[in-house]
């Protein structure tokens, strides 16, 4: 029994010591706690009890060469409401239906949901918002917001792209460059009780968006309005399935315009044309719109036909294969292995030499020239024109060239290849080889950002792009801009002259696959001065209906703009200086 008592008492003196023990613990914790930590979970319980809207970043300009505004902001509002601080949800209701326009089963229904915040509707007018504000319902938030706008509609609509519902860039530039433009969101933090009810007395603590970048690009309104004026007429009268056209400073690469009609409305982007709504099943709204938004300059390839001659002859004066007084006979046909390959004009021309071949644009003589080459000399040189690769354009989606593989190509294919077909590649990267060759060789990376600006005014970022890689001799250059001249001047592209002005240039005609079905792609290459260029042009007319011939409708099409531009552009360089 007494061993009992001492066991016992020894069992309560260890629980004691124990308990003490855990105590001490407990209050050197608390006091930890207290002293050291305080900040921290003061923070925490701040947390639980504040309720956080974010506040969108005003989204960079884009503005032009010029100093104008192609894609703005204007300010809109976003309307929602907190479940828990509603105290007349049948007047929140009302009100919301009656101002937004939006259906009593949706906003019941949102109003109604027990959650910490519900958004009612974005992008609403400010006016609006101003309405439901001055209402001063509980529960209800409008917050100022901005919404991106378009001032020109739907110019330069595929090059500039659009926004989302969250104001991020979707297509083109506005994607390209988002990081650029999107800015940092901001908060709107407010304190709440444990019931989420605001106490007003605490207001509210604000941390401020940062506004994004503007962006400055190298387009020129006045070249790109006069430029869709032009394709859109063509369009018009030749009832066309799509006119592009692009103007480039060859130099440097800068892109002064991209059209490709028909374009879209960048303030509505996901209404379809009228054409495309008559093809719309229910299905294929999606296809439709990708289809609307697509930009034929570089997303998709084509058969460049006869336009390629000037890299054909690039390489051959380069090469030392040919010289401007080669001569060449043309019967109207050349045999090359088993097959007979016509020229354009079935009597043939007779004999001719180099220069006046490709006046002729003489698909005999460019056989005859790619063969001198032969496949391996011809490949290397379609490399070193960097023809292979993508330009590396600064805007997304980009295709890329679809060419034999050497290995496969044989003698037919060789002489196809020369005089443009049977190989397809971008507009775009056809021009910017063409600006390559004539600048004096060097290769140029065609761009439209040039800088970006902060909200300060201060330079962010310069985008330079000058490569300076020379891929052909400056004396092979000369030669070939003036080769290029006489085709404007006295051969097949005298369409594209321009008096007071000096311009070259090479036609092109091309039948699209399958072939027979009667379907052609018209174009026209040109630059000005012919010695000097300062402005290299492209136009291309898909499925032109009558005439079909480069030289006859696409190249009045350049000599038209090279009419309105080059004077323009004159005065525009010596206003810089």
């Amino acid at each position: 029994m007494e061993k009992n008592k001492t066991y016992h008492r020894k069992k309560i003196v260890v629980t004691f010591f124990i308990c003490v023990l855990l105590l001490i613990g407990l209050m050197t914790r608390m006091a930890y706690l207290m002293l050291f930590c305080a900040e921290h979970y003061t923070e925490m319980a701040e947390e639980l009890h504040q309720r956080e809207r974010r506040i969108k970043a005003k989204r960079g300009r884009i503005i032009d060469s010029t100093g104008t505004v192609l894609a703005d902001n204007k300010k809109v509002c976003t309307v929602s409401v907190i479940h828990n601080q509603i105290r007349e949800p049948e007047k929140v209701i009302a009100v919301l239906c009656r101002e937004l326009g939006i259906s009593e089963e949706t906003v019941r229904k949102r109003v109604e949901k027990v959650s910490s915040i519900e958004k009612i509707k974005s992008n609403v007018e400010k006016e609006t918002g101003d309405a439901i504000r001055a209402y001063k319902l509980d529960g209800v938030k409008v917050d100022e917001d901005y919404k991106r706008s378009y001032p020109f509609g739907k110019l330069a609509s595929k090059v500039l792209g659009f926004t989302g519902a969250d104001n991020q860039g979707i297509l083109a530039l506005e994607s390209y460059y988002e990081s650029c433009l999107q800015g940092t969101p901001g908060t709107i933090l407010e304190t709440t009780d444990a019931r989420g009810v605001e106490i007003s007395s605490q207001g509210e603590e604000r941390i401020e968006a940062v506004s994004g970048s503007d962006l400055y690009v190298s387009l020129d309104i006045n070249i790109q309005m006069y430029a869709t004026q032009l394709a859109e007429q063509v369009m018009a009268a030749k009832e066309a399935q799509s006119v592009s056209i692009l103007v480039m400073k060859p130099d440097n690469g800068e892109i002064l315009a991209m059209v490709d009609v028909p374009e879209y409305d960048l303030n509505a982007p996901f209404t379809l044309s009228e054409s495309l709504q008559e093809q719309l099943t229910g299905e294929n709204a999606q296809d439709l719109q990708n289809q609307m938004w697509r930009n034929a300059c570089i997303n998709d390839t084509y058969e460049p036909g006869s336009a390629f001659k000037i890299i054909t002859a690039a390489a051959a004066l380069e090469e030392g294969v040919v010289t401007e007084q080669d001569s060449f006979s043309c019967p109207g046909f050349v045999v090359v292995d088993d097959r007979k390959i016509r020229c354009a004009k079935v009597q043939g021309h007779g004999s001719q030499s180099f220069v006046q071949g490709t006046m002729n644009s003489c698909n005999p003589v460019f056989v005859t020239v790619g063969l001198r080459l032969g496949i391996e000399r011809y490949y290397h040189y379609f490399e070193k024109f960097a023809l292979k690769n993508k330009t590396g354009i600064d805007l997304p989606g980009e295709a890329s060239t679809i060419m034999h593989k050497m290995e496969n190509m044989g003698n037919v294919e060789l002489a196809t290849v020369s005089f443009g077909q049977s190989f397809q590649i971008t507009p775009i990267r056809l021009l910017t080889s063409v600006a390559s060759l004539i600048n004096g060789g060097y290769l140029v990376t065609p761009h439209i950002g040039v800088r970006t600006v902060d909200a300060q005014g201060n330079i962010q970022t310069l985008f330079t792009q000058q490569e300076n890689k020379r891929i052909l001799s400056e004396d092979c250059s000369k030669r070939l801009r003036a080769i290029l001249f006489e085709v404007v001047e006295n051969g097949g592209g005298k369409n594209g002259k321009v008096e007071g002005f000096s311009v070259g240039g090479k036609t092109a005609t091309s039948e699209t696959l399958p072939r027979g079905t009667g379907r052609y792609i018209a174009s026209f290459v040109g630059f000005s001065p012919a010695e000097d260029p300062k402005v290299l042009a492209l136009c291309i007319i898909r499925h032109p209906q009558g005439l079909y011939y480069g030289g006859q409708i696409a190249a009045p099409v350049v000599r038209q703009l090279f009419e309105n531009i080059l004077p323009y552009l004159e005065k525009m360089e010596y206003t810089k200086e």
